[in-house]
């Protein structure tokens, strides 16, 4: 498991999923599909997620989050 999903769960809340392992680990697909970063070890990963979240962009943030929530809604009803 990748220790950065403990901080996204903001995410899971918004998308309305349950906190469980199946759900942490197609967040953290999902987030790596929308950095473009499926090949990057969690380290990265969690780097770009920390500059985005954190960056203060607010719009950068928002749009960031809106896309991962909105694919995860989606796997979440579809599987």
């Amino acid at each position: 498991m990748v220790g950065y999903i403990k901080h996204m769960g903001e995410i899971m809340k918004r998308a309305g999923a349950e906190n469980t392992y199946e759900n942490k680990l197609l967040l953290d697909e999902i987030i790596r599909e929308v950095l473009s970063m499926t090949r990057n070890d969690a380290d990265e990963v969690w780097a770009e997620v920390k500059s985005v979240m954190f960056g203060g962009d607010a719009e950068k943030k928002k749009q960031f989050e809106d896309s991962v929530v909105k694919m995860f809604i989606k796997r979440l009803v579809t599987g």
